[in-house]
């Protein structure tokens, strides 16, 4: 499903997003997931990552999929890069991201 910018939910993913946040990051994924718009994940503030809180963004789009939603990331700092390339996923980030830092 792909809308207007005007149409989506915006939400800010902020601090460490690694395996030991991961119920916290996961939690407040599926909270922003609950609306009817599309949703714009923005990391700009979120760090540091590791392959669990890939996992979680990997997840969080499916979820939206299933639910008619598009997810879309913005603001992606490197360090997330970084760990997208090193789990050959570099790609599947650069599909779903609007900008990467």
């Amino acid at each position: 499903m792909s809308v207007g910018r005007a149409e989506r939910e915006a939400f800010v993913l902020s601090g460490p997003v690694t395996l030991y946040e991961s119920a916290d990051v996961r939690d407040r994924l599926l909270a922003a997931l609950q609306g009817d718009r599309d949703l714009v994940i923005d990391l700009e503030t979120s760090g540091p990552w590791d392959l669990a809180g890939l996992q979680l963004l990997i997840a969080a789009a499916a979820s939206g999929r299933k639910s008619a939603l598009g997810v879309r990331f913005e603001n992606v700092p490197r360090v997330c890069v970084e760990v997208a390339e090193r789990a050959a996923l570099g790609d599947w980030l650069r599909e779903h991201s609007d900008s990467l830092l």
